[in-house]
C-alpha cells in the first residue's frame, strides 16, 4: 500500500469519539463561572454583539 501525498492548507485531523462523554457537561466549572463572570463585568466585543 502506497500513501499519496496532497498539497493542503488544512491539516488532517482524527475525532477521538471516546470525548463524546463529555458533550453537554461542563468539565471545568470554576473556568466556566470565571469567564460568565468576565463578561457580565465586560460585556462582548462590539464586534461579537449581535446587530439588530
Amino acid at each position: 500500500m502506497s500513501t499519496k501525498k496532497v498539497k493542503s492548507d488544512h491539516p488532517k485531523i482524527k475525532i477521538d469519539n471516546s470525548l463524546e462523554q463529555y458533550k453537554g457537561k461542563v468539565v471545568f466549572k470554576e473556568k466556566f463561572d470565571l469567564a460568565n463572570k468576565m463578561l457580565k463585568i465586560t460585556g462582548l466585543p462590539k464586534s461579537l454583539k449581535k446587530h439588530p
